[in-house]
C-alpha cells in the first residue's frame, strides 16, 4: 500500500517545500500535509519563504487556498501579517530576522485557524528560525518555498524536499514533464565516491572553499598548476596538459552554465569525468547544458545528498485550463522514479 505525504515525512526532523511555478499546488500539499501530521500530535514550526496564505495570490491574481493550523503550531511569521492570522495568538518573542512586512515573529497558536505566513529569505536565516523553532519545542519543521530559490533546497536547511509542479507551469504537458523530470534529477543527484574529508581548507565554510579541487583517477588530490592559480577559468585549467589524468572536479559556489559552457566547447575530454557540488541547491545548470555534458560522457555528483521524498502534481491551472488528470499522473509517474501524487485528490 502506498503511504500518505503524512507517513512520507513522519520521520523527518525538517522539510522543505518547493513548487516548479507559482499555483502549483504546493500550499495544498502544505495543508494536507500538516492535517495528516496533526493527527499524530507531532509539535509543529511552520515558515515560508515568501508570502504564503494570502486568499487571492498578490502576483496572479487567482484564488489560493488559506493555511489552517491547528492549537500548539508555532509559526514564524512577518509582524505586519499578524493581524492577518485568525488564531488566538501567543507570541513567543521576536527573532531579529527582518523582512518587507516586518520582523519575522514567532507565535504559538493558541485555537484553530487560517495563517499568513511571510518568513526567511536566505540560508542563514532559516537556519537561525530553526534553531529558534527548537528552543520552543518543535519537533518537525516546515518551509514553504519555490525551486526558483533552490537554497530552500540545501541539506543545510531540511532534511528532505517535496517538489511540486503542475499546469500552471505551461501548457505542453510534455514539456512541463521533462522540466519537472529535470528539476527531480538534479535533486536526486548521487553521492560522489569522493569523500569531503579529502578537501583542503576544511577550517573554512564549506561554502567558501576558495580554489576548485581536482582529484586525479586514483583519487589524489592534484595539484593545479602555478600558472593557473587564483584563475577562475575552470576550462583553462582542466585544458592543462599537467592535468589530463583529472576524474573528480569540486566546484566551490555554484555551478552554473557561464563555468560549464566554455568547457563544453572545448576539446576537454570529460568521459567518465564527474563535476562535483556541496548538495543539489549548488547545480543551477540549465537542461540543455546538462544534456550536453552527459552526451560527452560527463556526470553530476554532490558531497551531501537531497532527500526527495515526492512530486505532487495539480492538474488544474490558475490561468483558465487543465491537464488531463489521467494522463498528467501517468506520463509523470513514468518519468519519475519517486511518488507521485495528484494534490487535488484527497
Amino acid at each position: 500500500m502506498e503511504k500518505s505525504l503524512g507517513q512520507l515525512v513522519k520521520d523527518k526532523r525538517s522539510l522543505s517545500l518547493a513548487g516548479m511555478c507559482k499555483n502549483a499546488g504546493k500550499t495544498t500539499v502544505f495543508n494536507r500535509i500538516v492535517r495528516e501530521i496533526d493527527e499524530t500530535d507531532i509539535h509543529l514550526g511552520l515558515t515560508s519563504i515568501g508570502r504564503d496564505g494570502e486568499a487571492v495570490d498578490v502576483v496572479t491574481g487567482t484564488g489560493k487556498p488559506g493555511i489552517y493550523v491547528k492549537e500548539g503550531t508555532i509559526i514564524g511569521t512577518a509582524m505586519g501579517l499578524l493581524n492577518e492570522c485568525d488564531i488566538t495568538q501567543e507570541i513567543l518573542g521576536k527573532t531579529g530576522i527582518h523582512t518587507p512586512m516586518g520582523e519575522v515573529i514567532l507565535v504559538r497558536a493558541r485555537s484553530d485557524g487560517n495563517v499568513q505566513l511571510a518568513g526567511p529569505s536566505t540560508n542563514s536565516q532559516l537556519m537561525e528560525i530553526s534553531r529558534q523553532f527548537k528552543i520552543h519545542g518543535v519537533e518537525k519543521i516546515i518551509i514553504d518555498g519555490a525551486i526558483s530559490r533552490k537554497s530552500l533546497c540545501s541539506t543545510k536547511v531540511a532534511q528532505s524536499v517535496i517538489l511540486s509542479t503542475g499546469a500552471s507551469c505551461g501548457r505542453n504537458i510534455d514539456l512541463v514533464v521533462k522540466e519537472t523530470q529535470f528539476a527531480a534529477k538534479i535533486l536526486d543527484l548521487n553521492v560522489t565516491k569522493i569523500s569531503f574529508d579529502q578537501l583542503p581548507n576544511q577550517e573554512l565554510d564549506k561554502n567558501a572553499s576558495p580554489e576548485f579541487s581536482i582529484w586525479n583517477q586514483y583519487g589524489e588530490l592534484m595539484e593545479i598548476p602555478l600558472e593557473e592559480k587564483g584563475f577562475r577559468r575552470l576550462d583553462h585549467i582542466l585544458r592543462n596538459k599537467s592535468m589530463a589524468n583529472w576524474k573528480w572536479c569540486f566546484i566551490p559556489g555554484a555551478l552554473t552554465d557561464v563555468l560549464l559552457k566554455p568547457i563544453l566547447m572545448s576539446n576537454t575530454n570529460l568521459k567518465n569525468k564527474e563535476f562535483i557540488a556541496l548538495d543539489s541547491s549548488k547545480i543551477l545548470l540549465s537542461s540543455d547544458c546538462y544534456e550536453k555534458l552527459r552526451m560527452k560522457g560527463g556526470s553530476l555528483g554532490v558531497f551531501e545528498k537531497t532527500d526527495l521524498l515526492a512530486v505532487t502534481i495539480n492538474p488544474f491551472s490558475a490561468y483558465g485550463f487543465h491537464f488531463d488528470k489521467t494522463e498528467f499522473f501517468e506520463k509523470m509517474s513514468e518519468k519519475i522514479k519517486q511518488p507521485v501524487f495528484n494534490v487535488m485528490e484527497v
